[in-house]
């Protein structure tokens, strides 16, 4: 039977073209959405995930760096440090700014790096993301898109940086984080003695969270997974969704698009499986015959897409510099698995059909 459904299916050049192009392209659209939606829910937590910071301490009424703004006095990180459930305290300074860069109007999240490097990029590309001063670390996202590179100077806020890294990670859409040493915060963001968060270690989450909110009733105390949750918000709230929808329509147009050329060209052998019957097979060895067909033609279509979606996603970065392309391995496998169901569920459709097909109907002329 096996040897059947592959002469069947290989039997036909342009056939075999059109069946494996149909899942091929299904499987790529699928793939293509799922990593973009994958990889944007990551992005968003990526820059920010990376600090090491239990408890994230700010003005009351912040909750994230988007969607509003917390300003707190520096010297008070001090007392804050005293206390005894907590290990460690930094600080966050970071503003979004808007710049033009050859042009084009681009937004920064500009965040300052202190000489302990608590605060660093996600992955370094090039470079260094430890500026000294006068000098930042950019975004990949934003190099390609101004084609800036190290080196290279611009202005932001009326200060004058030298590129001197490109950073992975950090761009969310609105914006792209930055990195600029410490000492240019003052004059890039305009605060002196301020700062935006309080970053906490403590090896009690829950107990520091009390002791601060106790001795310090006027700051908002948030652990690093509720920040981060705050911080999607912006992302999960429009962007996702839409991609969610897309992604159902490709998976539904994927299952229309497989079943219907699985179908075709199981439909179009059908002299060939009567003159099988004729030949004295059963209807569960003709439908064997069909499902090995299918089963072989989506995963041959499926292999062929997996190897080439990750090739589009890269036409699609240097179209879109932002556009991003992250499938898991147990994706990938669920992916397989739905289309493998797809063939089955194909192959039963025309099961019907090929069952009552009379033996001597094939040898009519």
């Amino acid at each position: 039977m096996f040897l059947i459904a592959l002469r069947n299916l290989f039997g036909e050049r342009g056939r075999l073209l059109i069946t494996i192009g149909g899942v091929t392209f299904s499987v790529i659209l699928i793939l293509i959405l799922l990593g973009l939606y994958s990889g944007w829910e990551k992005q968003m937590t990526r820059f920010t995930g990376n600090i090491p910071a239990d408890l994230w301490v700010g003005q009351a009424g912040s909750g994230d760096l988007s969607h509003s703004i917390s300003i707190i006095q520096a010297v008070r990180s001090e007392d804050v440090s005293k206390l005894g459930s907590v290990t460690r305290v930094s600080t966050f300074v970071g503003r979004q700014v808007g710049t033009t860069i050859d042009g084009q109007d681009v937004h920064i999240f500009v965040v300052g790096v202190d000489e302990d490097r608590f605060i660093k990029s996600y992955e370094l590309v090039e470079g260094t993301d430890d500026p000294a001063l006068g000098e930042i670390a950019i975004d990949q996202v934003l190099a390609r898109q101004t084609g800036l590179k190290i080196g290279d100077t611009f202005e932001v806020a009326k200060t004058t940086v030298k590129v001197s890294g490109i950073i992975s990670g950090g761009n969310i859409l609105a914006y792209t984080f930055a990195l600029v040493n410490r000492a240019d915060v003052k004059n890039i963001l305009d605060l002196d003695g301020l700062v935006n968060y309080y970053l906490v270690q403590t090896p009690d989450p829950d107990q520091a969270t009390i002791d601060i909110a106790k001795q310090f009733p006027d700051y908002k105390v948030m652990t690093k997974t509720e920040f981060l949750e705050n911080n999607k918000s912006i992302l999960t709230e429009t962007f996702l969704p839409i991609i969610k929808v897309l992604l159902i329509i490709a998976v539904l147009i994927g299952i229309a698009v497989i079943g219907l050329t699985i179908f075709t060209a199981t439909i179009e052998k059908s002299r060939e499986y009567g003159v099988l019957k004729a030949l004295g097979y059963t209807g569960a060895q003709i439908y064997g015959i069909g499902l090995i067909q299918s089963v072989t033609a989506g995963a041959i279509g499926f292999v062929v897409g997996a190897i080439l979606a990750p090739l589009f996603a890269i036409a699609a970065t240097n179209i879109a510099s932002g556009f991003l392309y992250e499938v898991s391995g147990g994706q990938v496998i669920l992916v397989f698995a739905a289309v493998v169901g797809m063939a089955i569920i194909a192959s039963f459709m025309p099961l019907k059909r090929l069952l009552v097909i009379n033996p001597a109907s094939v040898f009519k002329a």
